[in-house]
């Protein structure tokens, strides 16, 4: 009990003496990945190296890892003291997907790929954007062509126009919906779009959807204080009806107090 109080009143006592108006806990345990340890885990799952609790109430959760600055994220929010524990809250937004595609193999040698919207609205914009996708093995340059609609908001693509067509992965469209709203997406049955698994099937119809549905997440982040330490317990996240594809965040065991 004793550390406790004595971890409470440091936080006091440094936040009430101004000292840069934050306090920040650190762990680099795997912030790090490098060849000769795999420590593939830090590479692909990062997790929370740096936690920064500011005197007015926000926060910042930063993951750097050190294979790519692009790979960094950052988390904001609020937090909240009550006695050892702390308490972090912030909120998301998940968006429904605004393109639904369905495949059915055909004959022809074509793709036919008919485009329509969820609400039946005129395609005013006959231009669409195509982009051949190849196997990352394959080492081919992705290529690309602009097609135009035809009267049935259908682009038909012969497989002798396509270059390469037995190493292709995917097809990237993209679309201006009414002028403003930008749409693309991946046309591929495949999980990673740059891998090649088989005959992209031939007639695809493409759905986008004009006014995609929105919701909040909000999450709550539980931890405790003690001996200068911070030590996450729990996560809590608020229920959507719209698939949340978003990562967890990744936390390590404990971060130390910076001094």
């Amino acid at each position: 009990m004793k550390f406790v109080l004595a971890a409470i009143l440091t936080l006091f006592i440094l936040i009430a003496r101004g000292q840069g108006r934050y306090l920040t806990y650190r762990n680099d345990q795997n912030a790090y990945y490098n060849e000769s340890n795999l420590n593939v885990n830090a590479f692909f799952e990062p997790k929370i190296n740096e936690i920064t609790l500011n005197n007015d109430s926000t926060f910042e959760f930063w993951s750097r890892p050190n294979s790519s600055c692009f790979t960094w994220q950052r988390y904001k929010g609020t937090w909240k003291k009550e006695k050892d524990t702390i308490l972090f809250y912030d909120n998301y937004e998940v968006v429904e997907n605004d393109m639904s595609v369905t495949y059915k193999k055909g004959n022809k040698q074509k793709y036919s790929i008919n485009f329509f919207t969820d609400k039946n609205s005129e395609f005013k914009n006959k231009e669409i954007k195509v982009q051949y996708i190849y196997d990352y093995n394959t080492h081919l340059e992705d290529t690309g062509k602009t097609f135009y609609t035809n009267t049935n908001s259908v682009i038909e693509i012969p497989f002798q126009n396509i270059p390469n067509r037995n190493k292709l992965a995917a097809i990237r469209i993209e679309y201006l919906l009414n002028y403003k709203d930008r749409r693309f997406g991946y046309l591929t049955e495949n999980k990673v779009i740059n891998v090649g698994k088989g005959d992209l099937p031939n007639i695809i119809r493409v759905e986008l959807i004009e006014n995609p549905k929105k919701e909040i997440v909000y999450r709550k982040i539980k931890a405790v204080v003690k001996n200068n330490t911070i030590a996450i317990v729990s996560t809590r996240k608020s229920k959507t009806t719209l698939p949340d594809y978003h990562e967890e965040i990744m936390f390590e065991s404990s971060y130390a107090l910076d001094k």
